[in-house]
């Protein structure tokens, strides 16, 4: 019922002890490795790797999974907020790092961090380089975001052109990368002429070389996110972005069938906190959705919604439990929910089941399920969860 699940060596023990009650997020951090090698091994070679750590790495913990990668030879790092920029400089991570929006505060105290501001428009650059004269700090770093079809940030090329040119006379900064993000790099079409992903790589790259005319060079141009970087070397210019992939995530069902070798670094499991017997008939979970077919074992485990195991998988789902797959009996709740072991089922209390990922259905199956998709069930993993480390 099910393959044999793949199992981590010895973890990082978390030394609470009340942490053996709680769901865990087992993080393999030589799949991390495999998957950056395999990243990089599309790459041309000079093409630098920026890794996405934000939102958590993906709610793998974003200051190991990044001094992990920064001991593998990663040398920046993508975030989305001025907090997890100032996280990975206080905890001492080097290398460059890249805030993916646009900001108006804390702006000299992360220019004096050596973080680079994303610019998407005439605006962002003048609250920059007010800051930056008011404080009388060193020259900030400024990367432009050009929009070439993504419609989410960013001005088109010829505006963006004019915004490079405005970047590179400002007293207090200095044009440290041009960028742009890909809408439909995951989509089938992809890597076909005349695509959405076509246009936007040929935008981009007329762009870079009218800058080049105008004697302007930034230190950096990228474009490539994840499914970029696997199916179109032509869009990987100095640099890529990888994020999902380097968690061991396909980006897209498309994708999925293409991209076998990588690695998914989580495992979910919780512990059993309940067993009992019931009856044909018997109502479980809120709104007795879901009633026993017949006398089976019904086990109650510690993970729920709030934890990031998400409630539309209710009565749809199934788990892991000693070598074969056993289904979600009702409601998901915010803390718990409950598994069908079946008339000749058992389990101890304490006793640890794969919720996703091992045994489980994948994180990239169990969010298809949901109604969702990967990412969103990766970032959903609270901080509730116990992380541990498979040392890499």
């Amino acid at each position: 019922m099910g393959r044999a699940p793949h199992r981590l060596g010895p973890l990082t023990v978390d030394p609470r002890p009340w942490s053996e009650d709680a769901p865990h997020a087992h993080v393999d951090l030589a799949a991390l490795r495999h998957n950056l090698d395999l990243l990089r091994g599309r790459t041309a070679p000079g093409v630098r790797v920026l890794a996405a750590v934000k939102a958590d790495a993906y709610g793998h913990g974003m200051l190991r999974v990044a001094r992990a990668l920064s001991e593998a030879g990663v040398a920046a790092f993508g975030v989305a907020t001025a907090a997890e920029a100032l996280a990975l400089r206080s905890a001492g991570v080097p290398g460059d790092v890249l805030l993916f929006g646009p900001v108006r505060a804390g702006i000299a105290e992360l220019a004096a961090a050596g973080v680079s501001l994303t610019v998407a428009q005439p605006a962002d650059l003048e609250a920059v380089t007010r800051a930056l004269a008011g404080a009388g700090r060193a020259r900030g770093r400024v990367q432009v975001k050009v929009d070439t079809g993504m419609g989410r940030l960013g001005m088109g090329p010829d505006d963006a052109r004019a915004l490079v040119a405005a970047v590179e006379r400002a007293p207090t900064v200095d044009l440290d990368g041009v960028w742009t993000h890909l809408a439909s790099a995951d989509e089938p079409d992809a890597t076909e002429p005349g695509s959405a992903t076509d246009r936007q790589i040929e935008r981009f790259a007329d762009l870079l070389a009218q800058l080049e005319r105008d004697g302007l060079r930034p230190r950096w141009a990228h474009a490539a996110n994840s499914a970029a970087t696997l199916v179109r070397p032509d869009a990987h210019f100095d640099q890529v972005r990888p994020g999902i992939a380097l968690y061991g995530q396909p980006p897209s069902a498309w994708l999925a069938t293409r991209e076998r070798d990588l690695r998914p670094v989580m495992r979910v499991d919780a512990p059993v906190t309940f067993v009992k017997r019931v009856t044909a008939g018997t109502p479980i979970s809120y709104g007795g959705t879901w009633t026993a077919p017949r006398a089976t074992v019904v086990a109650t485990v510690r993970i729920g919604y709030a934890d990031g195991y998400p409630r539309a998988l209710s009565s749809r789902a199934e788990a892991w439990h000693r070598g074969r797959r056993v289904p979600v009996a009702g409601r998901v709740c915010m803390d718990q929910l409950m598994l069908d072991l079946g008339p000749e089922g058992d389990a101890e209390v304490g006793e640890r089941i794969d919720l996703i990922g091992g045994g489980a259905p994948s994180a990239f199956d169990l969010a298809a399920d949901a109604g969702s998709f990967t990412y969103e069930l990766l970032t959903g993993i609270g901080a509730r969860v116990v992380r541990r480390y498979l040392p890499g």
